[in-house]
């Protein structure tokens, strides 16, 4: 399964707003406090010109800094088979 993974810095206002829309709309999503962990905080650096810019968010083999929740539901794969997250979110 290809779903979102949110890189976020702790008290960071965007990166809350965003894991929360995600929850409130049901699109299923990990969060990864790059804080925490070196290794992601490098990956975030290097897809924002060495920048720790929060939230960023690999999905589908892309990467989208301070995305909405929208663009977020919009960039993952559409699932369409029984009990796949996709069809929690699907747009109307």
């Amino acid at each position: 399964m290809d779903e979102p993974v949110v890189y976020f810095k702790p008290g960071c206002p965007y990166g809350i707003r965003l894991r929360a829309a995600l929850t409130l709309h049901r699109v299923p999503h990990r969060s990864v406090r790059f804080r925490d962990d070196e290794e992601s905080a490098a990956q975030v650096r290097m897809v924002n010109d060495g920048n720790e810019l929060s939230p960023t968010v690999h999905i589908a083999g892309r990467w989208l800094t301070n995305p909405g929740w929208r663009e977020v539901r919009d960039a993952a794969p559409h699932r369409t088979t029984t009990g796949s997250w996709g069809t929690l979110w699907r747009p109307r």
